[in-house]
């Protein structure tokens, strides 16, 4: 029963408690990220026609050319809606993009293009992982479409670092408010 009564065992328990304060603290905040992205980003979503190595190819080249010219399309805009409105006033520009890509690389397969809110799994982007879920997106089909492989990517990274700016500076006046109210 010493062991219990000790001052070592106490500072112990104290240790892990704090510990395990310390980790759901950390996984609360990295969710209540995750969850914020997911409601306030725009998504591109470039299906290929196969799986075969060519074919996989150009969705690369697809996507960047599109992501190439989002960036200067989107590069004031400041909200989600913002960007979904661009996008729709300019489809029959991606169309354009994603056809002369096409051609360019000696194909000559029929693409399908389409704004609206798609099913996606979880994705990781080195530190940031997006939940699964139902996210607004520009979907590119390719051909067939025929694939298991998906190009999922965001469509401004620029826009992706102004909300974390953002974001990160709502949540630290909150939290400084909140303290010396």
């Amino acid at each position: 029963m010493k062991i219990f009564n000790s001052k070592l065992f106490k500072l112990f328990v104290l240790i892990c408690l704090f510990l395990l304060f310390l980790f759901l603290t950390a996984k609360s905040y990295a969710n209540s990220i995750s969850n914020d992205l997911k409601d306030n980003i725009f998504r591109l979503h470039i299906i290929a026609n196969s799986d075969l190595e060519e074919d996989q190819n150009l969705k690369l080249k697809v996507r960047d050319s599109i992501t190439q010219y989002m960036k200067t399309l989107t590069l004031n805009c400041k909200t989600k809606n913002e960007v979904i409105d661009v996008v729709n006033n300019h489809i029959n520009d991606f169309y354009n993009i994603v056809q002369k890509t096409i051609q360019d690389n000696g194909y000559n397969y029929s693409i399908n293009i389409e704004v609206g809110n798609f099913y996606f799994p979880t994705k990781y982007y080195g530190n940031i992982s997006l939940p699964s879920g139902l996210y607004d997106a520009l979907k590119i089909e390719i051909g067939e479409a025929k694939r298991t492989k998906l190009v999922v990517q965001f469509i401004s990274t620029t826009m992706l670092y102004r909300y974390f700016k953002w974001s990160c500076r709502r949540r630290f006046k909150r939290s400084f408010t909140r303290q010396f109210k």
